[in-house]
């Protein structure tokens, strides 16, 4: 793996653009499901416990069921073609016939009759819903209400293609549901028979022909007005003159309103026309800068080359004086710069001159044709004003004519449709109290429905809907990372390993082979071709497991790789150091002391150090790291972002690079985000992070199976 180094006055680095894909599988979901296992249980067992209720308190519910036949008379009756080989086919008239005899069946009077024969409280029993509902309204609203529960669980229908009626109520008690059943049928048909006494109407006929005979009058009175006045269709023919006048006015108002804005514009135009000077200004540019001027990209040349030289030469020798002469010439050139100024200007002929030519000639023609214009509409407003007089004064006469009329057509076809149909009613009401005959009774067929099953479905399915949803919400609204990839996803940086899973048996070998897979890692690592020696484990916040981790792999690499390694915890609090101690020394800044681990330093303090105070430049911190480098073969610090001092955030620019420590189930996702961001607007290189504290949400068995 290999780094990019960036300067300390280099761009800070950001994210990267280009996120990495992580597919989803079925193993994830089922972490994240166990992860929040009781939230995912509660939400579900509420729909469940809901359906559970649901199948207890529900009741079997009896349907019964009697059949009606409506038998149609002969004028609307059932009939075959006439060779008597094609089917049966019920008219149009029939089907309304027998749609009718529904509609009196589920009529407000007849259900009435049956639950004041019946009993309210025998077919709706008294419940808590109920008791409380009639404390909620009066006592006139009760009938409506068990009008209403009744037509809820009646249902007449005509079964497809026939003259059938079905007729099915039901209730959960039995003997009810029969005996509600076969009073309706009682009732509908004792009402029927009511209904079917029609009056005779005699006196009908004699009205319709007193009717015709004025209306045929009225007619011809009506003809020969149109004819004199030369009218055609009044309400048109009125529409058409009144338009035809209100569309003249308006022409000639809107031709008076643009004479006048021709006018203005006209007088306009000539007095811009004269105040117009005859050249206008075009552009002036004045500028600093010539073509092919490479004065700042030349100066960045020479820098990087000095960058370069200084790593080979001495700060004195002569490549390092050659080249900081060629840069303060060429600041000398960029400084005088200013006083290096062009300047162009240009003047053309003024454009608006010939535009205004134009347009007063436009004007002056537009003028002369708005006047013929308005003589001519004068001319035909005058014709439309008499035409509209005319027939202003006929149309009292021509109302009162057409309101005759409409009265007697009026009476005429309701007069001739009640007489028509008194004929009718007058020939079939003997036979339709008759038409109508029980097929069925409603004992001898009856029905049960019990909803037990389906409501547990329900909640079963219910349940697993509610835990899906809340386990996917739960898991959003998660703010901590506990698989790699979501690491790796949110942060955009590689995970270079585990340190204290908690899953994993807590063996001194196991611990042993983390630290030198993460160690052996670390020093293969390469910035700028140059091997990664000093490094900084930081953390967004205070962890058990961050020394250990730093303290694990300072150890690994003193004792499997011989090297020469110094240890800073900026985590503890800085000890005390006695003045003769002679173990302790000097060195970078710091006041370093070796340790029981032969090759292993560490700080001994970090009080009052150059090194991480912030407010020493960065050159002089640069200069001491490097003394550091020369003392130590690999240099590890250990720090937190939570440090009130800042001091983690110090070392980031000048270490070779930092490691993110994150500690599963506890590190925020926007304090891991945000620790990253600072470590790259500080000129730091963030390397991956290390995921700590880690275990396994599933068993065994199921993480084999997935």
């Amino acid at each position: 793996m290999t780094g990019s180094y960036l300067a300390a006055d280099g761009p800070a680095p950001g994210p990267s653009p280009e996120r990495r894909a992580f597919a989803l599988t079925s193993r994830d979901f089922l972490i994240a499901a166990f992860f929040h296992i009781r939230i995912v249980l509660l939400a579900g067992l509420i729909p469940l416990a809901i359906g559970v209720a649901a199948a207890t308190f529900t009741k079997t519910q009896y349907t019964a069921n009697s059949l009606l036949m409506v038998m149609v008379s002969r004028e609307v009756s059932n009939t075959q073609n006439v060779t008597d080989s094609g089917p049966s086919v019920l008219s149009i008239e029939g089907l309304k016939q027998v749609e009718s005899e529904v509609q009196i069946l589920e009529s407000a009077d007849i259900i009435r009759t049956v639950i004041e024969t019946i009993g309210s409280e025998r077919l709706f029993p008294p419940s808590l819903l109920t008791y409380l509902r009639s404390l909620l309204s009066s006592r006139g609203d009760k009938m409506d209400r068990a009008i209403e529960e009744f037509r809820t669980r009646l249902r007449a229908e005509v079964l497809d293609g026939s003259n059938i009626v079905q007729v099915s109520f039901t209730h959960p008690d039995r003997d009810v549901a029969i005996e509600a059943t076969n009073k309706l049928v009682e009732t509908y048909l004792t009402r029927r028979r009511a209904l079917m006494e029609t009056p005779t109407a005699s006196i009908l006929l004699t009205e319709v022909a007193r009717f015709s005979r004025e209306l045929k009058a009225t007619d011809a009175a009506i003809e020969a007005f149109k004819a004199r006045i030369g009218i055609i269709d009044f309400a048109q023919d009125a529409t058409l003159a009144a338009n035809q006048v209100d569309t003249v006015v308006q022409r000639r108002l809107q031709i008076a309103e643009r004479k006048v804005s021709v006018a203005g514009q006209l007088a306009e135009a000539e007095r811009q026309l004269k105040a117009l000077p005859a050249t206008v200004f075009d552009f002036n540019q004045r500028a600093d800068a010539l073509d092919n001027d490479d004065d700042h990209n030349t100066l960045t040349r020479l820098l990087i080359e000095r960058d370069r030289l200084a790593m080979l030469y001495a700060p004195n020798g002569a490549m390092m004086r050659e080249i900081n002469r060629k840069i303060e010439t060429i600041r000398q050139q960029l400084a005088t710069r200013g006083d290096r100024n062009y300047e162009t200007s240009r003047d053309v002929r003024n454009p608006s001159i010939a535009y205004l030519n134009n347009m007063i000639l436009n004007l002056r023609v537009e003028a002369d044709a708005l006047d013929r214009q308005e003589s001519e509409l004068a001319d035909q407003q005058a014709k439309a004003e008499r035409r509209l007089s005319e027939l202003r004064a006929a149309e009292t006469e021509l109302v009162e004519l057409t309101r005759r009329r409409d009265t007697l057509s009026d009476g005429y076809r309701e007069y001739q449709r009640r007489a028509t149909a008194a004929q009718i009613e007058e020939a079939a009401s003997r036979e339709r109290e008759s038409n109508v005959r029980l097929v069925q009774d409603a004992g001898a067929a009856v029905t049960s429905r019990s909803l037990r099953l389906p409501y547990l479905g329900a909640g079963l399915l219910g349940a697993a809907l509610f835990g899906v949803a809340a386990g996917a919400v739960a898991s959003a609204l998660r703010s901590t990372f506990i698989m790699p990839h979501e690491a790796e996803r949110e942060l955009e940086l590689p995970m270079l390993g585990e340190f204290a899973n908690q899953s994993r048996p807590d063996e001194a070998a196991s611990r042993e082979r983390e630290l030198g897979n993460l160690a052996a890692l670390l020093l293969e690592v390469e910035i700028d071709g140059h091997p990664l020696r000093v490094m900084q484990f930081i953390a967004a916040e205070k962890d058990e497991y961050l020394s250990a981790l730093a303290q694990g792999i300072a150890a690994e690499i003193t004792t499997q790789r011989g090297m020469r390694t110094l240890l800073v915890d900026l985590t503890v609090p800085p000890a005390v150091i006695a003045p003769d101690d002679i173990a302790v020394r000097e060195k970078g800044g710091l006041n370093v002391a070796p340790t029981s681990t032969p090759l292993l330093w560490s700080a001994a303090s970090t009080a009052g150090s150059p090194l991480l105070n912030v407010r020493v430049p960065s050159a002089e911190a640069e200069r001491l790291m490097d003394e550091l480098r020369a003392e130590f073969d690999a240099v590890i610090f250990c720090a937190t972002a939570a440090d009130a001092a800042a001091i983690g955030h110090r070392l980031d620019s000048i270490v070779d690079g930092n490691v993110l420590v994150i500690r599963a189930e506890r590190t925020r996702k926007a304090a891991a985000s945000a620790l990253r961001d600072t470590i790259s607007e500080n000129s730091g290189v963030p390397l991956g992070f290390i995921l700590v504290g880690r275990r396994y949400v599933l068993p065994d068995w199921l993480y084999r199976l997935s």
